[in-house]
């Protein structure tokens, strides 16, 4: 009889717990799912996508949110939004490099140990991938490249 307590005491407190850290971790995404709503909407009014394949959130100078997808003639293309204030745009994908691409644009650098993280955005108003990987020194490191030329910036950071 004591043993059942304890296991419905133990089931509910399970249980709690569950439900306290889905709430949390459901409000913590929220700002993300809210910003890559508006992206989307902007996305399909101004570049006309009807499919959205890539939603990025870049964080450097300043954010940039940018939205890859097809239009119906199924032409991919990106729409980026700056949150600065400053007018989004649409580039056609083909103008410039794929994310794969510029991966392989850094990789043939051979600093690197594994890549991290990919996202595209703006600096100084020109479009670049960005790609975090670790580097073989055990460093967190931070390469830009190009967009257009898919050519790895020089002021790549570690820390």
């Amino acid at each position: 009889m004591r043993e059942n307590k304890l296991l419905k005491y133990l089931t509910i407190t399970l249980i709690a717990i569950i439900v306290i850290i889905s709430a949390i971790l459901y409000r913590s995404t929220s700002t993300y799912r809210s910003t890559k709503k508006q992206a989307v909407t902007i996305a399909k009014n101004l570049g006309h996508i009807d499919k959205i394949d890539e939603f990025y959130w870049f964080t450097r100078q300043e954010n940039t949110f940018s939205v890859v997808g097809r239009d119906n003639n199924n032409e991919e293309k990106i729409v980026m939004i700056p949150e600065n204030g400053k007018e989004a745009f649409v580039i056609y994908a083909n103008k410039g490099v794929t994310q794969d691409d510029a991966i392989k644009a850094v990789l043939k650098k051979n600093e690197t140990k594994k890549i991290k993280k990919v996202s595209l955005g703006l600096v100084d108003d020109k479009p670049v991938w960005e790609i975090t990987a670790t580097s073989k020194d055990g460093h967190l490191a931070y390469y830009l490249v190009d967009f257009y030329s898919g050519e790895v910036k020089e002021d790549t950071l570690k820390i």
